[in-house]
């Protein structure tokens, strides 16, 4: 016989909750890590995100929550097109790298650049190239809507973040 172990009552309250306790909850929420990157004007943009979400199969569409704030936002809002490279489990250095900010951030990283001028980051467990099809204000972020137009997928373990700590994925 399974007995389940009761879980404590979850504090519900009518006051707003905060920014920070909000954060706490969302540290709970293991999520693969990304670089979402795009180009214009024949510069390199990119970033490390968790925020990324698979929206519908038919056509494969994902959203990508970005800071307003982001200095990859305008950019990605300019070209319409972006890639989500899930890194693999290997890459933490990367993600580190582009959750920084710096100058000249692909000068150190392998990639290449795809058909429609997007940076790939090469060893990637998985690749979305996108083009935004609907932006949505919400907050301080926008989301961006996207259709899929080609993938990429190695053979390898996605990179994992929960609860600000980056790990590794063990067979399930």
């Amino acid at each position: 016989m399974f007995l389940r172990k009761k879980q404590p009552e979850a504090r519900v309250t009518t006051s707003p909750v905060d920014a920070d306790e909000f954060r706490a909850v969302m540290r709970q929420l293991a999520g693969c890590v990304t670089v979402i990157t795009t180009e214009l004007n024949g510069e390199l943009y990119g970033f490390t995100a968790t925020a990324v979400c698979s929206v519908c199969a038919t056509p494969p569409t994902i959203l990508i929550a970005v800071n307003k704030s982001a200095r990859t936002h305008p950019h990605i809002d300019k070209k319409g097109a972006f890639a989500v490279n899930i890194l693999a489990d290997g890459q933490k250095h990367i993600a580190e790298h582009f959750a920084t900010k710096g100058d000249n951030q692909f000068q150190s990283v392998p990639h290449f650049v795809n058909a429609r001028g997007v940076p790939i980051i090469e060893g990637a467990a998985a690749q979305l190239h996108c083009e935004v099809q609907d932006r949505i204000a919400i907050g301080t972020h926008t989301l961006f809507v996207a259709h899929i137009v080609g993938t990429g997928v190695q053979d390898s373990t996605p990179l994992i973040y929960h609860d600000a700590k980056y790990g590794l994925v063990t067979h399930i």
